[in-house]
């Protein structure tokens, strides 16, 4: 049975997080281990993972001091090289799993040894019903809606690797900051890696209150550190120019468009949430070109 490891970085997530560790350690797969690094929380989202940590042994839990995302990820990763595992999944501290999920996933793996990696179908929900949390559920599922074959202009991440492929993929740059979690995807799959979608399963994502502001504010930071990533990989630019928001070939199947016609509202919200990211992406570049 192939060893299998979870890895997640937390900050400040005590309202989500027990939710997140009984989707992750109450599945019907038994060979796998859990490897959470928080982030320097300063709530009892550390408190509450020690109290799921005395009542499973395949939970291992790193505390640092706070800082970028990047740096716990990368330190539960590590981890998982001295655990020794087979396969390596990378989630958030928002998605809850269902329990048949590393059993599915294992099986899948099996019988298709040549995919390296999948790309995780998330079922994006919140409990909140103002308008932009909808239009932000609603860009989820469309971006989601695409078929087993992933494009080469997917903007979607694999997150599900064998350890070993993942290792051939250059791994995540941890010091890129934005973006960072679609490159591995890019590079295996311009060396000719196989990447799937795995439409058999999914991970259910907690959107939680989404506002305009918000999202304006936490895409400008990633656009204003964006040069990181675009000059440390090979051709940058132009690879993150084909995946720019209204570039994305999943907009056009004919699976959304049907889903535009049945939602119009949200569709217009989410061309509107595109049109001013578009505009503060492209200030950000322009505003760290003339900078240098």
């Amino acid at each position: 049975m192939k060893k299998i490891a979870i890895v997640l970085s937390t900050y400040n997530n005590e309202k989500i997080i027990r939710k997140t560790l009984l989707s992750c350690l109450h599945q019907n797969y038994k060979n796998y281990y859990m490897v959470i690094c928080d982030d320097g929380s300063s709530d009892s989202t550390l408190a509450i993972e020690r109290e799921f940590q005395q009542e499973h042994s395949n939970l291992f839990i790193i505390s640092l001091p706070h800082g970028e995302r990047g740096i716990a990820r990368k330190t539960a990763i590590e981890k998982v090289k001295e655990l020794g595992c087979d396969f390596l999944y990378i989630m958030d501290s928002d998605m809850q799993l269902p329990p048949d999920f590393l059993e599915k996933i294992n099986a899948y793996l099996d019988k298709n040894s040549q995919v390296g990696a999948l790309v995780i179908p998330e079922i994006p929900y919140s409990n909140f019903n103002n308008f932009f949390t909808k239009v932000k559920v609603f860009e989820r599922k469309i971006i989601n809606n695409g078929e087993e074959d992933i494009g080469k202009n997917s903007i979607e991440a694999a997150r599900f690797w064998k350890y070993s492929e993942y290792l051939k993929s250059g791994e995540i740059n941890f010091s890129q900051i934005s973006f960072e979690e679609t490159q591995p995807t890019i590079r295996y799959l311009s060396k000719g890696g196989v990447i799937k979608r795995a439409s058999f399963t999914g991970v259910f994502h907690d959107e939680g209150y989404v506002t305009l502001k918000n999202i304006l504010k936490k895409k400008l930071y990633y656009f204003s550190v964006m040069d990181k990533t675009l000059e440390s990989e090979e051709n940058g630019f132009l690879k993150a120019l084909s995946r720019w928001y209204f570039f994305r070939p999943i907009l056009y199947s004919k699976k959304n468009i049907k889903e535009y016609f049945k939602h119009p509202i949200l569709f217009l919200g989410m061309i509107y949430m595109y049109l001013l990211l578009s505009i503060i992406g492209i200030y950000a570049i322009i505003k760290n070109s003339s900078s240098k």
